[in-house]
């Protein structure tokens, strides 16, 4: 599912997320590891260490990597385009398409995130968590200098290239917290 962009945090029946600064990934491990990009580049084996087969499935997320408690893209470029390994990368999963061998997008999101909650995430895959007050995330959000935020429909079903949720980017966002160094984009300290 993809989101369009509104100036405003839209109100009513949506959970709120944290837009991950991050490469958009779906994940299959269904039969093998697979991790596409969303246009549909194929990054399993630069990132071998998410692999896991403890579950079936197929999932929407986001990697990240992390700088100083916050996504630093910069950080992920470096670890997936030049082959830093040493840069731990994680997953953010905030979507779940098929779960042993079923498919689940014709599932309301609010049911598709009990089946995503209810797998128990851990070590390097970590469930993205939702708020109910997108207006404060939103404030929050940018107040600590991150990206933005995204608004889900609970009644909504999955629709692949359907941009059926509502990112709303903290304008500020590259201006604030971010100094170009010599070795890339590192967040200022606040």
């Amino acid at each position: 599912m993809l989101a369009r962009s509104e100036m405003r945090v839209p109100m009513g029946d949506y959970a709120y997320e944290v837009k991950w600064d991050g490469l958009r990934a779906v994940v299959s491990t269904e039969d093998g590891w697979r991790v596409r990009s969303r246009r549909g580049w194929n990054m399993a084996s630069l990132i071998p260490e998410l692999a896991r087969d403890d579950i079936r499935g197929i999932f929407d997320g986001e990697l990240i990597a992390i700088d100083d408690g916050a996504p630093s893209f910069p950080l992920l470029s470096k670890r997936v385009l030049h082959g830093h390994r040493h840069i731990p990368v994680a997953y953010a999963v905030f979507d779940v398409l098929r779960l042993e061998g079923s498919s689940t997008m014709e599932l309301r999101y609010s049911t598709r995130r009990e089946l995503l909650e209810s797998l128990n995430l851990d070590g390097f895959w970590f469930v993205a968590p939702t708020y109910d007050d997108g207006t404060a995330l939103f404030a929050a959000v940018c107040e600590q200098g991150l990206e933005g935020i995204v608004a889900k429909s609970i009644a909504s079903t999955y629709g692949p290239r359907q941009r059926g949720w509502v990112k709303v980017k903290n304008r500020k966002y590259w201006r604030f917290g971010q100094e170009r160094e010599s070795n890339g984009w590192r967040r200022r300290p606040q």
